[in-house]
């Protein structure tokens, strides 16, 4: 993939595009910069890239929330809706400090947001570490507080693309690996790897997310620690059988702990 980042902004208020774009001068990489200045303009080019051969989609979107025609969560709905749309990276570039926004905006697609007005070293940093995790090989580098941040934010986001995951589950820093295991929308092989993983804070965050597929949790239940075996034992959407293994656990600790959450979930099932 080429090193050089194309990016798709989508403001209708000239000075914050300045802004932007002043920011991005400052850069430590090399891009191409478009400019969208509403909605309807934004999803009418990348419809028209979708149809060009040999086109190439933005690496990344920076989307105002506040436009004309079709505002910020109206585009990332569209989005949300299109296969090959989905798979962009969106930032959401903001004033607004009402947390429904931001949750409705995560809901529908976003990646990350940034509070106006933009800076140059929180852009970029948070444009490198995507584009990073969406092109490059295995990272085993330090980072630095802000670009861990950001790791950690993309990590647990469901729209984070399973390329970006996977680099992420091999992350040198085990939150931003417990993080990942935390994640609603991990692909399989990323389950199965962070189930090896040496870290127990890690292995016992992969027992409590609901969504792992069962043959995750059949080898969870054979882990060797205490404490991966007690999380997993309070995931109540482990089938009955594993559930009934755990009762029968060594450790009294793990054994009340699944027997209360099968007792409670054939409850639940009862009264439905």
């Amino acid at each position: 993939m080429s090193s050089v980042i194309e990016i798709l902004l989508v403001e209708d208020s000239p000075s914050d595009v300045i802004l932007t774009e002043e920011a991005l001068k400052l850069a430590k990489f090399s891009y191409n910069l478009s400019i969208k200045h509403d909605g309807v303009q934004a999803l009418d080019y990348l419809n028209e890239l979708k149809g060009l051969p040999d086109s190439r989609l933005p690496d990344i979107i920076l989307l105002d929330l506040n436009m004309p025609k079709l505002n910020g969560h109206e585009v990332l709905l569209e989005m949300s809706r299109d296969e090959v749309l989905r798979t962009i990276p969106v930032v959401l570039l903001t004033v607004s400090e009402r947390d429904d926004d931001i949750m409705d905006a995560l809901r529908s697609k976003m990646n990350y947001y940034v509070a106006k007005p933009v800076t140059d070293e929180k852009l970029s940093t948070i444009i490198n570490a995507i584009h990073e995790l969406q092109t490059k090989g295995l990272d085993t580098g330090t980072h630095t507080n802000d670009e861990t941040h950001i790791r950690l934010v993309l990590a647990g986001n469901p729209h984070t693309s399973a390329v970006a995951l996977r680099q992420l589950a091999n992350d040198s820093n085990e939150r931003v690996r417990s993080r990942v295991a935390e994640n609603a929308n991990l692909p399989l092989d990323v389950f199965q790897k962070l189930v090896q993983d040496s870290s127990v804070e890690v292995r016992t965050s992969v027992g409590e997310n609901r969504k792992a597929p069962a043959e995750v949790y059949e080898f969870l239940a054979k882990d060797s620690s205490d404490d991966v075996r007690l999380a997993l034992s309070t995931n109540a959407q482990l089938p009955v059988h594993l559930l009934q293994l755990l009762e029968k656990d060594d450790n009294i600790f793990v054994a009340e702990s699944a027997k209360k959450t099968r007792e409670s979930t054939t409850q639940k099932v009862d009264a439905f």
